[in-house]
């Protein structure tokens, strides 16, 4: 890795490492959500038997939709924000690290949503995990956006100052589940389906 002189915090590198690592994050969380899928383990099932435990087994498909259609947008968003990349520095490092480790809850979060999904406890521990990775990675796009010298000449303007709500809605969302969770777990549930909607009309753009 080709470093540039100077104090810790100012020292530079390529992207490559970092987006190589966070890639293989991002494959095995999604890799560890679809293992919480399971059939049916009772032998010699009826029909009837096997439609009441697929039935029984929404919540955890449920879970695994939000759970794979957020994680799908952070990565489309963390691959945005290193397409205009050059360089990076140890507190990107750091900044990307938080990022990963929110990430790396949501098999987690949304296993306990699958077993729990009528508990707002629950419902919030799994929109909150979700809406702080969202935030970790505006914070990492805010930060290096404002290191120009990193910037490839292609960066559009917008990149360079993005706009939190837009571009990164799920701290939004987020917090509207967790405060919605109080009076109805269903609805808290239901907001996250408007962030794929979104996120499709931006990236339209």
């Amino acid at each position: 890795m080709s470093l540039k002189k100077g104090l810790l915090g100012r020292q530079t590198s390529k992207t490559e490492r970092l987006c190589a690592l966070t890639d293989g994050v991002y494959a095995i969380v999604i890799t560890l959500l679809v293992l919480d899928l399971k059939a049916p383990e009772a032998p010699d099932l009826s029909e009837a038997q096997l439609i009441r435990d697929m039935i029984e087994l929404l919540p955890n498909f449920l879970s695994y939709l939000i759970s794979f259609v957020v994680i799908a947008v952070f990565w489309i968003r963390h691959h945005g924000i290193f397409r205009y990349l050059e360089r990076c520095n140890t507190t990107t490092f750091g900044l990307n690290f938080i990022h990963i480790l929110l990430v790396s809850l949501t098999p987690y979060t949304a296993s306990l949503f699958g077993q729990y999904e009528e508990d707002p406890l629950v419902v919030m521990l799994f929109s909150g995990s979700l809406g702080l990775a969202g935030l970790s990675l505006l914070l990492m796009h805010r930060y290096v956006a404002s290191k120009p010298d990193w910037h490839t000449a292609e960066a559009p303007s917008s990149w360079k100052a993005p706009s939190w709500f837009v571009t990164y809605p799920a701290p939004i969302f987020a917090l509207g589940s967790v405060l919605i969770a109080i009076i109805n777990v269903t609805a808290a549930v239901a907001i996250w389906f408007l962030l794929p909607i979104l996120a499709l009309v931006v990236l339209r753009r």
